[in-house]
């Protein structure tokens, strides 16, 4: 499906019925990545998984992109798709987008569950390499980027190569000027640490045991730093858990999403005051 956000036309997948499920995926990747979260979840609850801003199908516009652009467009989908409050699962860069969702429209939040993510800034080092490799992108395209993440993408371990073909697929439908603009989102993103603490909505935080992009020590401090938030370590999981160990990751999140429902203890869509 398809609808013009902002300015951009925006591609997203919306099935099922029931309390909205929204999937943000990582960078440079695509709604597809979470092909196996839909299959797994429409039946019980209606499913949400746009393309961001300037990957996948969704339209890209020159420049940096920030993350809290890109929450801006998620915002405005969700009152076009008229979903009221959303349990927001995002991965990666979709974690940082995701944060500032969290951080700009809180009432918009039923619960928050953060995937192979973290909340700290990229240091100056970081932030140059992102921009190195936005010029690499400009001068050679997408391909650059595929090749320089898809190994990093799974575990070492993973010996699939089907699966290993079709996270480089995710990946090179992506625009050279989304990649650019998204690269340079990412490096000039603020530290989201000092906040933390503010998120009043429960947390599920869930990596892979092996990811070496963002590696686990990150989501302990993403648990340690978020009220009440548990966290869920996936064994033979590289960066893209949710896609490499879905039915690890699906019983997690259905597990942490049924005892929400029901636990009178901040059940799912209260606001701590």
């Amino acid at each position: 499906m398809r609808t013009k956000i902002n300015e951009i036309q925006m591609v997203y997948t919306d099935e099922g019925d029931g309390i909205p499920l929204v999937f943000l995926h990582g960078f440079p990747l695509t709604r597809n990545t979470w092909s196996k979260q839909v299959e797994a979840f429409k039946s019980s609850y209606r499913v949400i998984a746009p393309d961001l801003r300037g990957l996948g199908e969704t339209e890209a516009t020159p420049g940096p992109v920030p993350m809290s652009r890109f929450a801006e467009d998620l915002n405005a989908l969700l009152h076009h798709l008229g979903t009221g409050p959303v349990i927001l699962v995002g991965h990666s860069m979709g974690g940082y987008v995701a944060l500032a969702f969290a951080k700009a429209f809180p009432k918009a939040l039923r619960a928050l569950v953060l995937v192979g993510t973290k909340a700290g800034a990229d240091s100056p080092e970081g932030a140059a390499a992102r921009r190195v490799l936005a010029d690499k992108v400009r001068a050679g395209g997408t391909s650059v980027v595929v090749e320089a993440m898809a190994p990093k993408m799974l575990s070492a371990t993973q010996t699939d190569g089907a699966m290993s073909a079709s996270v480089r697929e995710f990946m090179a439908t992506a625009s050279p000027e989304g990649v650019v603009s998204a690269l340079l989102g990412m490096a000039e993103r603020p530290d989201a640490g000092s906040w933390l603490g503010k998120i009043r909505v429960r947390t599920l935080v869930i990596a892979g045991a092996d990811d070496k992009i963002i590696p686990p020590s990150e989501s302990e401090t993403l648990m340690l730093g978020i009220p009440s938030a548990q966290l869920k370590i996936i064994p033979r999981a590289g960066h893209l858990v949710a896609f490499e160990q879905s039915h690890a990751f699906n019983d997690a999140l259905r597990e942490w999403l049924a005892w929400g429902s029901s636990s009178r203890y901040n059940p799912m869509g209260e606001q701590k005051v």
